[in-house]
This record gives C-alpha cells, structure tokens and sequence, in this order.
C-alpha cells in the first residue's frame, strides 16, 4: 500500500467484541497500543484476529478507524486480503478483503510505503500544522474546510509555484496601512523616486531609464503582459516562462514561437524573463541583440529581478518596453502594484487610466510607503543567509532566483497537472520552508 505523502503516526482503532481478540506487529514487533510512530519508509504489517470458540459469531471485531496523520482512512484499507485459518474454519475459499471485519480466524499481512525524505516531512508538518481556511491564487474553490483532500493538496503542492515570503517587517506595515492614506494620485516625482530606489540596490542596476519616455503603473505585470502578447500576430518567447503568458495565448490568432529557435521575424514582438530561473543572462542578450537587428520590439518582464542571485545589469537602449514589480519579494499580493516604462506611448486601458488619473490608487501607494521604509534588497538581504542553510541541510542546488532550488527529487510532471504551460515545477520554492525555518525541524 502506498502514500505519496509523510506519514509520522498511523493509529488503529479496533472495536472489539465477545472473546475475540486483535494482535498487531510490525516486522516482529507487537504493537500493545496499535500506534506507530515515525516509521520507515517502507514497513510490514501483520494484522491477526482470534477467538475462543471458532463458531461463535457473537465474537468479531470491527476496523472503526485507521487515523493516519489524524485523517481517518480506513477505506483505503477495506480490501486488504485476508487470510482465514482453514484449520479453525471449513471454507470454500481462504483469501477475502477484510471489510473492515474480522469474524473469522485469521490474519492479513501487508506493506505500507510513504515519503519519508526531508522535503516530504516538511510539506505536511506545514500543511497540517499551518492550515489556512484561505488559499489564493487557486482555481477553483479558494475557502476550505481543513480535511484530509485539503490538507494532502497543499503539501503536494507545498514548494511548487511561488509567493513572496512573509516577512514580518512589512507584514506588520502593510496590515497597519489605511485607505486615507493611499487615495491620492502618485506625484510627479514619484517614478524617478522608484528609478533611483532600483539603481541604490548593491546587486542590480538599470541604464538608462531615461530613454523610456512613457510610465504607467498597472495591478500586477499581466496587464502590461497581455497588451505586449496581443498587439502583434506573431509573439517570439522562451518556451519557458511563468504560465500566465502562455495561458493568454490560447484561442488567439496570434503565432507563438520559441526565442531560443531559429531567426527572428521583422515587425515581430519579442518577450523575455529576465532574470530567468531558466535560463542565463548572457543566453538572453544574445537573443536581445539578435532581435534589435532584426527590427524587432522587445520587452523585458523584470518579474524575478528583486530577488535575482547575483550581480546584472540591464541596459534599456537595448529595448522597448519593461514591466517591473516587487510582487514575488514583498507580501503584496492582495495589492499587487506593478509598473510599465515604454518607449512608444502605449495605447490601451492601462496608458489611458494613467494619463487620467483614474487608475487605482492604494496598491501604489502602499508600494511608495514601503519604498520609504525598505531599500530595494531588504528582502533579498533577509533571507540570503537561511537560503544557504536551506541549501546545506536539504541538498539543494541554487539557481539564479532565490526563492528557487533544483534537487532530484523533483521533477517536471510532463501530464501538465496544473497547465501545459506551467514550468516552475521544475524548481523548489523555498518560500515556505524559510516563512518556517526554526519553528519545526529545520
């Protein structure tokens, strides 16, 4: 029998009646309590049921509960074969699913596996221990009850996708924010301000932000994303990238095709992450290079870029449009503040809300409070150290973002479980794992 989860208890509830009598062991042990704790990987059962009288039917027992992490799961062990004592009991045939009941003489024998590795124990100590009731982004139903199918879906999806970490500092900030504060248009200086805050950080600099004549802001990237992937019939684009593009993509009569693969066409539009988890840096600006001289209109999503690994720098001749927020490195997703600087003025929902100053004012707002009170690596800075530690104890291998991991374990499902357009499952998302770092046992 196998779990594709952590199992740390399995606890058997029989009801015993009459002169029957159940004895567990596991491997050679008697189990007097019927509990195991913290077992094996893989591990053998032996279940037995006896009686004075074989005859006697007001002796029996019945499997009430298999409680498993706390969950009761005895369903999943009703057809367990069990094996009647032919030398107490005069049957046509010896071998019968329990049934969850024991009337006869006899025994089952069986093998229970579960992950046991590091990574397994975590994403059910946290799913279980941190249920939310909440859980958002998700398709489909976002308020749950806390049950086995809820708690079982969050721990496999435990480190897979990515969210900002919740880090305390600004958790307190933002939930201490009041709407009177944050209804005013943004300033007239308000977008050099968030130039130079970029450019003081130690790991990252932006060139040449003056040659963008046009600034937007928008809620989230995707706004800026969907009008740069609709507004041209053909769209070149990393055949890896966060799913939303290629979600948008679909039903269109607009011709995706992969940036890493074959030449550029003139007139077309051109998409990169960058930083990518990936791909390199310098395979990306070969590509920008290939595809300025082709005449092609580039843009940049900086969607990784507060939480990049390393030193880059970005220089904005190169190309036409950027799209920037600090949306997976700040606990802003209820807000979402995002940003667009543009060559050409822009002519959609996004540029003609902004010129006048209908646009939504708090999730910008609170992005240019924070902006006061946090430097652009604050986060970066805060977890750098844990990361390491992360990387150490659980054997995981750094990439160019630092909320993401590579480690054998983890795969990508090729079944596109979530989209045939999501990749991140690639990775590790540490994101959790440092939310916990010292409460359970890492």
């Amino acid at each position: 029998m196998k779990f594709d989860f952590h199992i740390h208890e399995i606890k058997f509830d029989f009801k015993v009646h009459g002169t029957g009598n159940i004895e567990i062991a596991k491997e050679q042990d008697i189990l007097n309590d019927f509990i195991i704790k913290n077992p094996d990987a893989e591990f053998k059962l032996t279940v037995k049921f006896t009686k004075d009288d074989p005859a006697d039917t007001e002796s029996y027992a019945t499997l009430d509960h298999v409680w498993v992490n706390g969950f009761d799961l005895k369903e999943k062990f009703k057809h367990v074969t069990y094996e009647i004592d032919t030398t107490k009991h005069d049957v046509v045939t010896n071998s019968i699913p329990n049934n969850l009941y024991f009337g006869y003489q006899g025994s089952m024998q069986f093998s229970i596996e579960h992950k046991n590795d590091l990574l397994s124990r975590a994403a059910w100590k946290i799913a279980d221990k941190d249920f939310s009731r909440i859980k958002w982004p998700l398709r489909g139903q976002q308020y749950r009850e806390k049950n086995f199918d809820s708690v079982h879906r969050d721990a496999a999806y435990m480190f897979t996708g990515c969210h900002p970490p919740n880090t305390k500092l600004l958790v307190d900030m933002i939930d201490n924010f009041k709407i009177a504060e944050l209804k005013n248009p943004l300033q007239d200086n308000d977008r050099i301000k968030i130039e130079k805050w970029i450019n003081r950080s130690n790991r990252v600099k932006i060139k040449n932000f003056a040659v963008m004549n046009h600034f937007t802001t928008s809620t989230g990237v995707t706004e800026s994303l969907s009008t740069f992937l609709q507004s041209a019939d053909t769209i070149f684009l990393p055949e890896k990238t966060y799913y939303h593009n290629g979600e948008l993509l679909r039903d269109k009569n607009i011709k995706p095709k992969n940036a890493f693969i074959g030449n550029f066409e003139q007139g077309s539009n051109v998409l990169f992450e960058m930083p990518s988890p990936w791909y390199t840096n310098e395979q990306i600006k070969d590509q920008i290079g290939k595809a300025r001289k082709t005449g092609c209109t580039i843009a940049l999503d900086l969607t990784w870029l507060p939480i990049y690994n390393g030193l880059m720098e970005i220089d904005l001749d190169s190309v036409d449009e950027i799209f920037f927020s600090m949306n997976k490195c700040w606990p802003l997703t209820p807000l979402r503040p995002a940003f667009r600087w543009s060559k050409k003025r822009i002519n959609d929902s996004q540029t003609f809300d902004y010129e006048t100053g209908i646009y939504p004012k708090v999730h910008v707002n609170a992005f240019m409070k924070l902006l006061e009170k946090f430097n652009f690596d604050y986060v970066f800075d805060t977890y750098k150290l844990d990361h390491a530690e992360l990387c150490r104890n659980f054997d995981f291998e750094p990439t160019g973002i630092l909320w993401f991991v590579k480690h054998n374990r983890v795969k990508h499902d090729d079944n596109h479980y979530i989209s045939q357009h999501y990749f991140l499952d690639d990775f590790v998302c540490v994101v959790e794992l440092l939310n916990h770092k010292g409460k359970y046992f890492w």
